[in-house]
Order: C-alpha cells, then structure tokens, then sequence
C-alpha cells in the first residue's frame, strides 16, 4: 500500500496536478481519475487507516497478554507431567508448545507468597498423618479426589498458615532486637558499641531479605522500608539510653 501511495503521488507531480498533493479537500473532489488507478487516493488512505487500526489494537492485545502472569515452575511442571504421562489423547507433535514455558500464560492471579504454599504443600505430603490431614485435608475437600493416589488440599487453610507464618516472623523481627538492645543498654553498653551495631545491622539485613522474598517490593521501596526499620531500632535505642542515662544520674 505504500508504494501504490508513492506512485500515486509521483503520477500527480509528473502530471502537474500536484495541488492534489498539498490538498486533501481538493483530492477528495477531484472528477478525473487516471485510468491506470484502481483506486482513488483517499480510497487508498482510508484502507491504510483501516490496517492501522488493527495493527494497533494486535499490538494492544499482545501488550495485555505480555502483562498476564507466567506459571510459576511448579504449576508448569505440574501441568507438563500431567501432558507427558496422563494427556496421551494428544500428538506428540501437538505438545509441543508445552516445552515453550518462556511463551506460556497463566490466569491464575499470582500470588506474593506462592513459593511457599508450594513448600507447605511439600511438608503436608512428607510428614503426612492424620492429624495434618485433618487441618489441611477436611472431609469435603478429600470426597472431591476420586482416585487415592490424588490428594487435595484446603487451599483457605493453606492461605491462612501463610499468613500466620508471615505474622511471626514479622513479630520476630520487630521483638527480638528490640529485645536484644534493652539487654544491651541495660547491662551498660554504649550505642557505638560493635555489639549494639551488629544487632542492628543483622537483623535490617535480614529484614531486607524477608522483603525481597516474601513481597514484589520494587528496589526502592526496599530501601525506603529497610531505612524505616533500621530507624525504629535506633530510636528505640537512643530512648532506652536517655532513660538509663537519667536513672543513673538520680
């Protein structure tokens, strides 16, 4: 299409009609066509909006499925064991597309802690017994397996493991140096002390990890939470210090 514009218009500026060039009201009006045309300029510039138009809203689509969530490794080897041993209704040269994980999508909603449902999950069939089967495993949900070979979990009682999981170790993080600077400053430790240092330093480092981990925390917002952690910790140790300065002073 762009070279039939191009020859278009190199037939108006040959002939000397090029005011049809530099006016499309006056392109639009015109009575005369050449004869070797098979369409009319605007003919021609309303089929290329229209290709426009759909290779805009192609390049759309391929934008919203890029933004989809691709499977985690271990819902992709779940699915692809699933293929290779149960799925033997499809052709060998019809699966290939499974062993393309860079071009798969999911739409199951990712989530941030997923990785650890996963090593829940592991755990539960591991140490496997009654009493975890009762937590994990209700009734219901094992009437829905039909084959004892498949087990099936609660996935609300997955959840909120996780989540209580994640409250200890916050409570962990936040109480434990809190804890460990009270009994530095009270046994008499200055704040410059490599000791008082490091029980700062850990666990902000750990902190950090925790965040990497556990959160899609960008970098910044990272630092930015390690920095308001770590000044949590020092202000808690300035004011124990200012106090136990005052009491020995009285």
């Amino acid at each position: 299409m762009e070279a039939t514009l191009n020859a278009l218009d190199k037939t108006d500026d040959v002939t000397g009609k090029g005011k049809f060039l530099m006016s499309r009201a006056l392109d639009e009006k015109r009575s005369i066509v050449p004869e070797t045309w098979s369409e009319t300029r605007p003919q021609l510039m309303e089929r290329m909006e229209k290709k426009a138009l759909e290779y805009a809203d192609l390049l759309l689509k391929n934008q919203q499925l890029k933004a989809l969530n691709q499977p985690s490794s271990r819902d992709y080897k779940s699915v692809l064991h699933f293929m290779e041993n149960d799925g033997g209704q499809l052709f060998e040269e019809e699966m290939e597309f499974i062993y393309e994980k860079e071009d798969l999508v999911t739409l199951r909603p990712g989530r941030e802690y997923a990785w650890l449902d996963g090593m829940i999950e592991r755990a539960i069939q591991i140490f496997r017994c009654r009493i975890i089967m009762f937590f994990f495993s209700p009734k219901e949900t094992r009437d829905k397996a039909k084959d004892k070979a498949i087990n099936y979990y609660s996935r609300n009682r997955i959840s909120a493991c996780v989540t209580m999981i994640i409250t200890i170790m916050i409570l962990v993080l936040l109480m434990v140096p809190i804890w460990l600077l009270y009994k530095l400053s009270v046994n008499g430790t200055i704040a410059t002390s490599p000791q008082t240092i490091g029980v700062i330093l850990v666990p902000t480092l750990i902190f950090s990890a925790v965040l990497s981990a556990f959160t899609k925390a960008k970098r910044h917002e990272i630092l930015a939470a390690s920095a308001g952690y770590c000044a949590v910790l020092v202000v808690f140790l300035g004011n124990v210090n200012q106090v136990g300065s005052t009491a020995d002073r009285h």
